[in-house]
């Protein structure tokens, strides 16, 4: 805004005619003072109702945004409340579990809905005519559509509920934004479903992928009749419990030598049997525990195919020798 807007020149007109009309001064600045303070309002207003500029970015600077894949042991976390992860994965088709208990399994193309849900409430199957890389390679202006009959049993006494939506997506464009996890870049991918019968309107999900980490980082979900909400990733790592048995006889040993005789700050690699995981372990100062036994602080630095999970760890060697850590629940 321009400063003469905000500023009040008293020039010497108004000051000789001040002082003339004594009797009048008290009145006037009391007016002079009402319309200042009405200026400044509307002035701060008119700030206050600028909208941030949304930060662009160049889709030819971003990298290749290729369809992702999960491995087992891989979870996301968001500022919503919603936490899940990797159980399982084959073909394509990954099974999820969620902090709420629910479970699911679907395509690793997390645009199309997952093809079989189950929680404590509810179940339901899915079937579509979409393909598992539909939409991929991403590229801003492509779209595409699909179909998806769900039958959802919310109780063994109801009747199956059959329903018919058909999707429309769009790659709308590029843009960066920050989140609890830190700040990306990201391809805005934008998804409306309809009901198939009388094409009403019922939702849109848009969803904000980063090829950094392969996963979306924001997701914006709007309802034609529930409050629309937004989740934002505050936390992605990986769960090594779910490796192979074989892999995590190898990393715990790995683990254990670099905790006993690591040198400060000194990483040792390790890979799995699929090579499509590896490690670096890093050990960082030493400290005794609650009951004078020998611990160590130590980073886990994981790479599952192009996602890069960073974990900083405590560990304390129990009576037998091995190396139990003290966040055993994460």
């Amino acid at each position: 805004m321009d400063e003469t807007y905000c500023r009040c020149d008293w020039n010497l007109s108004i000051k000789r005619t001040l002082y003339k009309w004594d009797d009048q001064l008290v009145n006037l600045k009391k007016k002079i003072s009402l319309i200042i303070a009405v200026l400044f309002l509307v002035a701060a207003a008119g700030c206050a109702k600028k909208e941030v500029p949304k930060e662009f970015v160049d889709s030819s600077k971003l990298m290749v945004p290729s369809l992702p894949t999960y491995q087992p042991g891989e979870y996301f976390l968001y500022d919503s409340g919603l936490s899940m992860i990797a159980t399982a994965s084959d073909d394509g088709l990954v099974e999820w579990r969620y902090g709420s208990g629910a479970t699911s399994t679907g395509y690793a193309n997390f645009l199309i809905p997952q093809l079989s849900w189950e929680s404590n409430l509810e179940r339901s199957k899915s079937i579509t005519d979409a393909s598992q890389n539909f939409l991929w390679p991403l590229n801003v202006g492509k779209s595409g559509r699909f179909n998806v009959t769900q039958t959802l049993v919310k109780n063994e006494s109801s009747p199956p509920d059959e329903i018919k939506r058909t999707w429309e997506c769009r790659v709308e464009g590029t843009e960066k934004v920050v989140v609890p996890a830190g700040k990306y870049d990201t391809y805005v991918v934008s998804c409306s479903r309809y009901s198939t019968d009388d094409k009403d309107w019922r939702g849109r999900h848009r969803y904000y992928y980063s090829p950094n980490i392969r996963h979306y980082v924001m997701v914006e979900k709007d309802y034609a009749r529930r409050t629309s909400t937004i989740e934002r990733l505050s936390k992605h790592g990986f769960n090594s419990n779910y490796l192979p048995q074989e892999d995590q006889i190898t990393l715990k040993d790995e683990l254990y030598q670099v905790l006993e005789k690591g040198q400060l700050g000194q990483a040792e690699s390790w890979v799995s049997s699929s090579d499509q995981i590896s490690a670096m372990l890093i050990p960082y100062q030493s400290f005794k525990g609650s009951r004078e036994q020998q611990c160590r602080e130590y980073r886990s630095i994981y790479n599952v195919e192009g996602r890069v999970h960073q974990h900083t760890r405590k560990a304390c060697q129990a009576a037998d020798g091995s190396w139990q850590r003290l966040d055993e629940s994460k």
